[in-house]
């Protein structure tokens, strides 16, 4: 995340369209790898219960992800500094492919943890460049670029499920899936550099020219010079990050003590701990519980984001005109207001609907309260996305794994009732909202 004090960095030329095309095509994969654990998750569970652990202890994957998400917010901040978006997302999105790549071969329940905690940080500095890049080339329709790039998000989130239903369904293993997922961020990865290449030539030509220089100064000196300069430009290195994050962590504090930018993190941590707590389990519930077969019950997913892929275009037309604070309280209400379908429920259509619902009323809490803190801060678009999506990150750590606790001990359905308690507090927190909005935007 940027400090306060300077904005992240932007390309030196970025125009709108070809970076917006490159960050609605990413956010499309980031919507199938957002839901590629919740599609393999019975599996997940089939393997490592075979071997002895429990549900909560299985549950530790969400907290994995969260850790490493938060990490990689940070991180990514420090990147764009000194890369810019555009050069961040293409390295970020090879990390994803390699990173991928090893989880899938890793079998130990910690190596799995570990490499699936390597993914959330890349994917998390993929996801944060992205947005940053996005909110500053369409800097007059902030809400309507990002919730365009998030319903596109909820596309890739829609009709990955049914393609890994189908697959996963045929006998596919499921660590193939997600190798094979590596690929798609393989190939993007290269698209992008070439993008980046071609819209900031003088940037790769500039590097280019360095590089030899910097080669024959290396291969002049013997190897004692080497390691001795190598040392110290890590050293360097570390430190400079180091720095970089303290004096990030201390401007976001002092974002975090305004408090409407506050709420807008609260918003964030509510709409991934509502939503991936129903997304993490939803599809072995249906299959232990319902009765559900493999596609079936991950269709469930597909049914979430068809929702939240209708309620992010609506709010990409009617945001603007409504207003960022009235469309959040609109969407709260509504959350408030069928969630309990998805507690109650007893047979699978009410329970469908209910799902359908929730992704409906859920669709444009992030992209909305994203525009509404870039607006509070326009000239900080990285760190208040970097922030929000701590937020996000942390939502999906800690509801998730207490569904799971609260599941072990009792039933899915009394951790969900648990979890309404947080689409009450969002309905509060967006009514606070609406009354301090004429003061934020003057």
């Amino acid at each position: 995340m940027a400090k306060l004090n300077r904005a992240a960095a932007p390309d030196a030329i970025s125009p709108a369209l070809p970076v917006t095309a490159l960050g609605l095509t990413g956010y499309l994969f980031i919507g199938t790898a957002a839901v590629l654990i919740p599609s393999v998750m019975p599996f997940i569970t089939d393997e490592y219960m075979a071997t002895g652990l429990t549900l909560t202890a299985i549950g530790l994957i969400f907290p994995a992800r969260a850790v490493g998400g938060i990490l990689g917010n940070l991180l990514a901040g420090v990147s764009s500094d000194r890369l810019g978006y555009g050069k961040l997302v293409w390295i970020a999105a090879l990390a994803v492919a390699f990173s991928m790549a090893l989880t899938a071969a890793a079998r130990a329940w910690f190596l799995f943890l570990a490499g699936f905690a390597l993914i959330s940080i890349v994917q998390a500095s993929l996801t944060t460049g992205i947005n940053a890049m996005v909110a500053d080339a369409n800097r007059d329709s902030r809400a309507r670029a990002l919730n365009v790039l998030h319903g596109v998000y909820a596309v890739g989130a829609t009709i990955s499920p049914l393609v890994f239903a189908v697959v996963l369904e045929q006998g596919v293993p499921w660590r193939w899936t997600m190798a094979a997922t590596g690929l798609i961020w393989l190939f993007y990865g290269a698209g992008a550099l070439l993008l980046v290449r071609r819209i900031s030539p003088s940037t790769a030509s500039s590097a280019g020219q360095a590089a030899p220089a910097v080669d024959e100064s290396v291969h002049a000196q013997d190897p004692g010079q080497k390691k001795t300069r190598q040392g110290g430009v890590l050293a360097s290195i570390f430190s400079s990050v180091w720095v970089e994050l303290q004096d990030a962590l201390t401007a976001n504090l002092g974002m975090l003590r305004n408090a409407g930018f506050l709420s807008l993190f609260l918003i964030a941590f509510i709409y991934n701990g509502v939503a991936f707590s129903l997304l993490g389990w939803v599809a072995l519930f249906m299959q232990e519980s319902a009765g559900f077969s493999t596609f079936s019950s991950i269709s469930m997913i597909s049914v979430f984001y068809i929702a939240l892929t209708a309620g992010r275009f609506l709010c990409a037309a009617y945001a603007e005109r409504l207003g960022y604070a009235a469309t959040l309280l609109i969407l709260a209400a509504g959350l408030a207001l069928t969630y309990p379908l998805v507690i109650f429920s007893t047979t699978a259509a009410p329970l469908v609907i209910g799902i359908f619902l929730t992704g409906l009323t859920l669709s444009g809490l992030f992209p909305t309260a994203l525009a509404y803190g870039t607006r509070l801060y326009p000239q900080h678009s990285g760190a208040v996305t970097g922030v929000l999506n701590v937020a996000m990150t942390i939502g999906t750590m800690l509801p998730p794994l207490w569904t799971a606790i609260f599941s072990d001990l009792w039933s899915f359905q009394t951790a969900l009732g648990i979890n309404y308690s947080m689409a009450l507090l969002l309905l509060a927190v967006c009514v606070y909202l609406t009354r301090i909005e004429p003061r934020t935007k003057s």
